[in-house]
């Protein structure tokens, strides 16, 4: 049966590659070819190391013309381990004693297979090194778009300068300023447009479409550490994603042509989570838009996504499959030794946060959705509720998964195998626009 790989399109901003120097961990390149089901891929692997000594890197597919950049890699005595959390992606392997190779494995959605690579070799079958550079986005406005795409750059307080695009309706003014939103993406790093790099999905570049046609002005950036934006992104919490929106906001109101007064906030599956933090100290906006968002603690979202691979792994016989399910409770605790950001996604509260906001909201999640479950939208609408909140509003929408994309199933190992281009459907795009034009009227 061949199989689809979806890590290998969800395309992110690869990192410099470094030219070599002898190497005494697993900085430097490595290449070798993944076999699945039938098919061969030339892999490159590049890894740097800061001078601090931590590390960072990219995974590449040359025949895909695909780069994947890892949310975190480690290396443990001989024991590396290389991460992208947003896609349930792990790759484990063992440096030989030479330290020139890696023999391992790679796993997601319940599958693993062989991988091994050597350093500083060109994969099998390769005519050169490394893929041509991956083209620069572009974020520019439709020729018939009624508004312009201008690319700014946000000081925050922290020190680092994050770069996004501001899409602003033609005519808007210091005498007719507009409304605006500012969009948080999901987890790992994720770009402007919240890329996955498959299937032409670009959420926040259709949301900003629609809502600058209604004269809506809104502002995406790249996550911190990722594209053009500074900053470090491994390490950081989901509070610290919360000042770097806070910093956008902040941006906005020193535009002339944006109306204060007028401003809010919309984020998808992490953004979710992050956006009530922001209502919270920013009580003067007028709506925020919780798309995929949850309102348990992370542990039972993150339970729940692992015992799901576990249930799509048909190489799994019913013994092991009930021995890995038990051990979930040990991995987690093991995932939040190794991982700030995972310590508080885990142990954070989104409905205690949502207690706290009073500000008018939009609550959706697909019918479909295999990573924050439609049963968390009523606990999100009464904790609001509960905390005095006059304005909310919550859906569920049928046939949908994470993305807001038609899918009958919604494993997040199989969006990559879906009918493309993957887009957000329409009506929950038109849901999100008429429900923020009304409130920021």
């Amino acid at each position: 049966m061949k199989i689809e790989l979806s890590v290998l399109f969800l395309l992110g901003l690869a990192f410099q590659v470094l030219a070599q120097s002898p190497a005494k961990g697993l900085e430097g390149a490595w290449n070798g070819t993944l076999e699945a089901g039938g098919t061969k891929l030339r892999i490159v692997v590049t890894v740097t190391k800061s001078e601090a000594g931590a590390y960072a890197g990219k995974f590449e597919s040359l025949d895909q013309g695909a780069t994947v950049p890892f949310d975190t890699v480690t290396l443990d005595g001989h024991n590396a381990r290389f991460e992208v959390k947003a896609a349930g992606i792990l790759y484990e392997g063992v440096l030989s004693k030479d330290r020139s190779e890696l023999n391992g494995k790679y796993t997601q959605g319940g599958q693993s297979f062989p991988l091994n690579l050597k350093r500083g070799e060109q994969a099998a079958g390769s005519a050169t090194p490394s893929p041509s550079p991956t083209p620069k986005p572009d974020y520019s406005a439709p020729a018939d778009a009624p508004y312009t795409a201008e690319e700014v750059q946000v000081k925050t307080p922290m020190g680092h300068t994050l770069v996004g695009t501001l899409t602003l309706p033609k005519g808007a003014s210091k005498s007719k300023p507009v409304p605006a939103v500012i969009t948080i993406s999901g987890s790992g790093r994720q770009d402007r447009d919240s890329n996955l790099g498959f299937g032409g999905y670009k959420p926040f570049r259709v949301l900003a479409d629609a809502l600058g046609r209604r004269g809506i002005a809104v502002l995406r950036m790249d996550d911190r550490g990722t594209g053009a934006s500074g900053g470090t992104h491994k390490g950081s919490t989901s509070a610290d994603f919360a000042e770097d929106i806070r910093a956008g906001l902040a941006y906005l109101r020193t535009r002339t042509e944006i109306d204060a007064k007028r401003l809010g906030v919309m984020g998808h599956s992490e953004g979710a989570l992050i956006t009530p933090m922001v209502a919270v100290k920013e009580t003067d906006l007028k709506a925020i838009v919780l798309l995929a968002g949850v309102a348990d603690p992370g542990r039972s979202a993150l339970a729940f996504q692992i015992k799901n691979l576990y249930d799509h792994d048909t190489k799994l016989t019913p013994e092991k499959r009930a021995e890995l399910i038990t051990a979930i409770p040990q991995r987690i605790e093991g995932m939040m030794a190794a991982d700030p950001w995972m310590k508080f996604f885990i142990e954070y509260d989104p409905a205690a946060m949502m207690l706290r906001v009073k500000t008018p909201v939009l609550i959706l999640t697909g019918a479909n959705d295999k990573q924050a479950v439609a049963s968390q939208v009523p606990l999100q609408e009464k904790a609001f509720k509960e905390g005095g909140n006059k304005d909310v509003t919550a859906k569920i929408i049928p046939g949908l998964n994470h993305l807001f994309v038609e899918d009958a199933d919604g494993f997040p190992g199989n969006y990559a195998k879906l009918p493309q281009p993957l887009v957000m459907r329409a009506d929950v795009v038109e849901t999100i626009t008429e429900w923020l034009a009304k409130r920021l009227k």
